[in-house]
């Protein structure tokens, strides 16, 4: 697939390499006081009856009025109430979707909601990826069509300078930054649905060193799939050799397991598979990623001059 561009308003340039690589470019004026929030957000199940449509609506105007870029992880749909799906509950069913084309009633209903605008713009303008969940995976194999294909097509018909891309189950965001144009720093996020089932006591933070024992070239790596939320951090060391000098640094990688909207405890009268499964309620939230200006000093040509030597800095913080 080629890459396709557009240019967001909010000061981002998108590049769709395919499903797997995305990159984004961000410019800005000074380095001072500079920031560039993300909004990493997995498992709105949005069409389910027990989605907190209100966190989702508040998290995605609070990234218009941040000028965020929105990433979504995967199961942004929920797709539990088709035909022939065993898992389908008329109880869980939304009003609106109850029609024979039920399929194209959630892809619109969605593209709806995310283009709706927020003191005048559109909630799609910040959103510059969607990527597939098992959920969306499930649709594909029995019913040969992508949801996440869908529905991104049908945000850019409603939004035409909307940026928002098709990504895989898992791949990479790579955000560069540039200031009165030119270059200085990149930030690198491995982004996957998840795979595991979490754990009742564990809420998945055993999938932090399988990841970290096979991803190197990331700077955070996010997850969604279990509906927990966590940050951990996951040190590593680095050899490094520049121009003749050698070193050993320690780096920090972020992982992070984002959390989720769909709320299938308490809305469910007590019952259902949730309840039954004795995990609990899970954390309804995303995350905030905060990217922000480090200056280094190293050593020059001379004992005496030193340069400035620019990094991103990082925070993940809640979003509930």
């Amino acid at each position: 697939m080629a890459s396709r561009r557009s240019k967001s308003k909010a000061g981002f340039t998108v590049e769709h390499h395919g499903r797997q690589i995305h990159v984004i470019k961000v410019d800005a004026t000074s380095t001072k006081q500079w920031e560039q929030w993300i909004l990493l957000r997995s498992d709105a199940h949005h069409d389910s009856k027990h989605c907190r449509r209100d966190i989702e609506l508040r998290h995605l105007q609070e990234a218009v009025e941040r000028n965020a870029i929105v990433l979504d992880l995967g199961d942004c749909l929920d797709l539990m109430q088709g035909r022939g799906d065993n898992r389908a509950s008329k109880s869980s069913l939304r009003s609106g979707l109850l029609a024979s084309n039920y399929f194209d009633r959630v892809i619109r209903e969605a593209a709806d909601f995310y283009t709706q605008k927020h003191n005048g713009i559109q909630l799609s303008r910040q959103i510059a990826l969607i990527g597939q969940g098992n959920h969306e995976s499930a649709w594909l194999k029995f019913h040969e069509t992508c949801p996440t294909d869908n529905l991104v097509r049908a945000i850019r018909t409603c939004d035409p300078n909307s940026q928002v891309g098709a990504g895989a189950y898992g791949g990479y965001v790579h955000l560069q930054f540039s200031f009165n144009g030119a270059r200085k720093g990149a930030f690198t996020i491995r982004y996957m649905h998840g795979a595991s089932s979490g754990g009742v006591m564990s809420m998945g933070a055993l999938d932090a060193k399988r990841a970290a024992s096979w991803i190197v070239d990331a700077n955070l790596i996010a997850i969604g799939h279990t509906h927990d939320s966590m940050v951990i951090p996951l040190p590593r060391e680095r050899f490094r050799v520049h121009n003749g000098k050698y070193t050993i640094e320690n780096e920090d990688v972020g992982f992070v397991r984002v959390g989720t909207y769909k709320d299938e405890f308490y809305q469910t009268e007590g019952m259902g598979w949730a309840v039954e499964r004795g995990g609990g309620p899970k954390p309804l939230r995303a995350k905030w990623l905060r990217l922000y200006p480090v200056w280094e000093y190293a050593r020059g040509h001379t004992k005496t001059h030193h340069r400035g030597v620019f990094r991103v800095g990082w925070d993940v913080i809640d979003a509930t």
